[in-house]
């Protein structure tokens, strides 16, 4: 008992030492977290190609198959062909049991032999009842019966002809034979087999003219097609070819649409050059319509999109910074260079309208939309004057999409803009706010840019203004000692840090 109770003060001791040195531990840690620089990810705007890309799956067909069947019914006797058979047109393709029809051909032949021979006794009487007419041995009343009778039997050698006829066809559709060049692509048939054809031509065999040239009909969504465009590049994949890419073009837009679980889709025709003869009728495809296409742009990684920087990050007083160059921002872009990440407008290229901007003062506020972001004086006055001949007012709303549509035509008419190079429909242009390191360095603070995004291919998107080839721009950021849990490029609301984690990620 005396000796525990000599050691309990160094007991004591120790474990106010041990907690002393756990607080500091936390304390001098959590201090280190708050004066610790943030850790960037970035990435460099360069220059290069955007292609941006609508896709669908699709089957791929012959461009002329045809289904031959049989017009009358019987046995199939014969079987010349066989699946993949080439055949020219005329060939045989199988011959039915024509023993029936033969014999009706006879049956008509000798009818209409013995209706020749009456024909011509009627003939001969005729021509007897005119002489003795003539000679006024007989009545007006006999010749007539003579020349009713002599019709009668014209109208029955006419009706026996066409019996023979009639008989002369059943008997050769016994043959059946190849309506065009191709290779057989499907048999439903057997030697022994009875076709019967009594209410509608049963199919024996699907004929296809040419695998060398071939089709695909894809489906594209409504919420897509409206960027599809006849002569529009595609390029598809199949299953049976991994890593392989095939090559087509756009060649028809179907304007009926087809609903399937809610969804609509519109067939969209692609045609295929099969010339190595490796794709094969009825292979699904995932197609892929390149719908706009921007060579030697600038462009940055889509990462650099969804980035949301902490307002500790950034300057105090945050300016609305715009390109290093030359072209001045249009005047409506002013709302458009706040540094404030949250939210986005987006302005067509080929209208006025936006979603957040509000209505513009005056009417050359919504001008930049028809004539680019540096339009001369002289183009804003020949818009005006196109604009007051239309009786457009942008100051009562955005325009119509006729409205749009028109104006866009006279001012392509009238020289003042050029025609798109791009025959898709109009580009949506997007602000959106980007955060670049001045000059690459990672100890400076981030400056937001406000930029005009384009068209994008998934994992790049094209720039149309706001930054230069070369500009470093943050894609990520860690800070150090905050939580790691919350998701990449939403901050936690209350900001608070975890001392037992690392580092958080924006």
């Amino acid at each position: 008992m005396a000796a525990a109770s000599r050691y309990r003060p160094l007991t004591i001791f120790i474990t106010l030492v041990l907690l002393a040195g756990t607080g500091y531990y936390f304390y001098s840690r959590e201090n280190q977290s708050k004066t610790a620089a943030p850790e960037y990810t970035t990435t460099t705007v360069v220059k290069g190609d955007v292609v941006q890309h609508v896709t669908a799956t699709g089957q791929l067909e012959p461009l002329i198959s045809v289904d031959v069947g049989s017009q009358i019914s019987g046995l199939v006797q014969k079987l010349y062909v066989d699946f993949n058979s080439t055949i020219k047109k005329g060939d045989k393709l199988a011959e039915i049991d024509s023993a029936t029809y033969r014999q009706k051909l006879r049956q008509a032949q000798a009818d209409l032999a013995a209706t020749e021979a009456n024909n011509r006794l009627q003939h001969l009487n005729t021509d007897r009842t005119k002489s003795l007419f003539e000679q006024k041995l007989v009545t007006q009343q006999d010749l007539d019966q003579a020349i009713a009778l002599l019709q009668q039997s014209d109208a029955q050698l006419l009706t026996r002809k066409a019996v023979v006829e009639n008989a002369q066809v059943d008997l050769d559709r016994c043959t059946i034979s190849s309506p065009i060049d191709g290779i057989v692509l499907t048999k439903s048939t057997e030697e022994g087999k009875t076709v019967a054809a009594s209410l509608n031509s049963p199919i024996l065999f699907v004929i296809a003219n040419d695998l060398a040239k071939m089709k695909i009909t894809a489906a594209v969504a409504e919420a897509d097609i409206g960027n599809v465009r006849t002569g529009q590049p595609v390029s598809f994949t199949v299953d049976a070819f991994i890593g392989r890419e095939f090559k087509g073009q756009v060649t028809q837009v179907r304007n009926s649409p087809k609903t399937a679980q809610n969804v609509v889709t519109y067939e969209t025709i692609i045609d295929v050059d099969n010339a190595d003869l490796r794709l094969r009728p009825g292979m699904t495809t995932n197609v892929s319509i390149a719908v706009a296409r921007r060579e030697n742009t600038l462009k940055v990684v889509n990462a650099a999109l969804r980035i949301r920087v902490p307002e500790s990050l950034l300057p105090e007083k945050p300016a609305a910074v715009g390109p290093k160059t030359a072209a001045p921002a249009p005047k409506n872009a002013g709302a458009a260079t706040s540094a404030a990440p949250a939210g986005e407008r987006r302005t067509s290229a080929a209208g006025s309208g936006s979603e957040g901007g509000g209505r513009r003062s005056g009417s050359g506020g919504g001008l930049s939309g028809f004539l680019g972001t540096d339009p001369t004086p002289e183009q804003r006055q020949q818009l005006r004057e196109i604009m007051t001949e239309l009786g457009l007012d942008f100051r009562n709303g955005p325009p119509s999409a006729e409205q749009r549509e028109q104006l866009k035509k006279l001012l392509v008419e009238r020289g003042v803009i050029t025609a798109p190079a791009v025959s898709s429909s109009d580009v949506v242009i997007t602000t959106r706010t980007l955060y670049r390191l001045p000059g690459g360095d990672k100890r400076a603070r981030p400056e937001p840019i406000s930029i005009k995004a384009g068209i994008t291919d998934g994992l790049s998107t094209e720039i149309i203004s706001g930054l230069n080839e070369g500009d470093v721009i943050i894609t990520s950021i860690a800070l150090p000692g905050a939580s790691n849990a919350a998701p990449a490029a939403q901050p936690s609301r209350s900001g608070s840090s975890n001392p037992f984690s690392g580092s958080r990620r924006f």
